[in-house]
C-alpha cells in the first residue's frame, strides 16, 4: 500500500496515522535516512507524515518511492513491543492507582476507629500516590 501522498521533483510527503507514534516514526525516519540519494527528512508525528528530500538528478523517482514504501511497510509491521510489557509510566501509573486504593481504605478504616495519627499518615500517602497519578496524566488534565 502505498502512503505516498504528493511526490514532487526532490520531494516526497508520506502520510500514515501509524506514524503519530513517536517510537515507530523515529525508526523510519533513521531507515530513510539510509536511503541512496536522500537529502533531508523531515518528520512530523502530530500530521503524521514525513517530508522526505533527494537529489531529483542522481534518484530515480519511482524507485525511491518503491524504497520508502518498503521501509514504511517493513516498520509498521513489525510488533512496536512485545505483548503484555507495559510503559515504565504505565507500571509507575497502576502502582500509584494501588497505592491510592489501599491508603484510602486504610485512611477510611482508621478514622472509623478514631486514630487520628494513622489516619492522617495513611491521608499523607494517598495525596502523594495521587500526585504521580496526576504528574503521569498531567498532559490530559486542562483539554
Amino acid at each position: 500500500m502505498s502512503r505516498v501522498v504528493s511526490s514532487l521533483p526532490g520531494r516526497i510527503r508520506i502520510r500514515d496515522k501509524a506514524l503519530r507514534n513517536r517510537a515507530r516514526l523515529a525508526e523510519i525516519e533513521s531507515a530513510l535516512r539510509r536511503l541512496d540519494g536522500v537529502v533531508v527528512v523531515e518528520p512530523n508525528v502530530s500530521a503524521g507524515s514525513i517530508v522526505l528530500h533527494y537529489a531529483p538528478d542522481k534518484t530515480d523517482p519511482l524507485r525511491l518511492e518503491n524504497e520508502v514504501d518498503t521501509v514504511i511497510d517493513t516498520a509498521l509491521a513489525a510488533p512496536q513491543r512485545p505483548a503484555g510489557s507495559r510503559s515504565l509510566r504505565m507500571q509507575v501509573n497502576r502502582c500509584a492507582k494501588i497505592g491510592m486504593m489501599g491508603s484510602l481504605a486504610t485512611s477510611l478504616a482508621l478514622a472509623a476507629t478514631g486514630n487520628k495519627r494513622w489516619h492522617a499518615i495513611s491521608g499523607g500517602l494517598f495525596v502523594a500516590c495521587l500526585g504521580i497519578h496526576l504528574g503521569v496524566h498531567r498532559r490530559h488534565l486542562l483539554r
